[in-house]
């Protein structure tokens, strides 16, 4: 099986005005060359491409479906939030990472921020926010190494904007926080390398954090500089810049909900796909 992740930065600079720029459309376009030439040379019968809120949001994210059509042929299927959510439920159900007690999913993105609550057996709730770390550091634009009264406002923002999310936690009876991939993925790295652990953990399909070390984890990377974290092993260059947001949130979770423990699923929205596939409704 071949993976790969590619970072563009499709809403860079333009979150704010819902419009993708020529210059993210380029960068996409090179991503996408590389990743259907491999595509091509596994003789797949078959692709499916995507595309979530930089391009459901934007003025111009028709002209950018139709652009790819036309240069590479191949159609891109933009989904809702909703849509979005679900499928994220899904490749988290196919990680194993879900038990019959109800957690709180959350996967974070550029543009978008979904919460799900959810067993192995069912959605009880979900939504799709348009709340995400680029969308955050585009309008903040954070010092280096953030401020303190930035961090507080960016804190108050998302309670203000979450807190729907946050009432409907404290009304289940929330067992575990399941970080879907992303950036998730990163504090479990940074933290594996530091137990000496790396090795063990990158083919998991989902696996338990400390929670106590995660969560000291995000306050060191929310007051960290910019260099400080460019040296920390299994930190992904992609997101040196936006992981202070990433863990603001996800501390901020913490704090407004309480949770037995946290859990890491590798499977999130593409493998969401895949269940779909499997199941023969895409």
């Amino acid at each position: 099986m071949y993976r790969s992740k590619i970072g563009v930065k499709l809403g860079e600079g333009s979150f704010s005005k819902n419009y993708i720029t020529e210059d993210a459309m380029q960068r996409a376009f090179v991503a996408l060359d590389a990743q259907i030439t491999k595509i091509k040379n596994q003789y797949c019968d078959r692709i499916l491409a995507f595309a979530t809120a930089a391009v459901r949001n934007a003025s111009n994210g028709q002209q950018f479906v139709d652009r790819v059509k036309e240069q590479f042929g191949v159609t891109i299927m933009v989904i809702d939030g909703d849509k979005e959510a679900h499928m994220i439920y899904q490749g988290v159900q196919l990680a194993g990472a879900l038990s019959e007690k109800n957690s709180l999913i959350m996967d974070i993105g550029g543009g978008s921020t979904e919460l799900i609550i959810a067993n192995d057996q069912e959605i009880i709730w979900k939504k799709s926010y348009e709340i995400g770390v680029s969308r955050l550091m585009e309008k903040y634009d954070p010092a280096d190494p953030i401020e303190i009264q930035e961090e507080a406002a960016i804190r108050k923002y998302l309670s203000e904007h979450l807190s729907e999310a946050f009432e409907e936690a404290r009304k289940e009876s929330i067992s575990h926080l399941i970080g879907s991939s992303g950036s998730f993925d990163t504090f479990n790295d940074i933290l594996a390398y530091r137990a000496g652990q790396f090795d063990e953990t990158t083919d998991l399909k989902s696996l338990n954090f400390d929670k106590e070390k995660l969560e000291a984890l995000l306050k060191e990377l929310i007051w960290s500089t910019h260099a400080e974290r460019e040296k920390m092993e299994g930190m992904v260059a992609m997101r040196i810049r936006m992981i202070v947001l990433s863990a603001i949130i996800t501390d901020l979770v913490f704090s407004e909900v309480e949770f037995e423990g946290a859990v890491l699923s590798r499977y999130a929205l593409k493998e969401g796909v895949l269940f779909d596939v499997l199941k023969g409704n895409i």
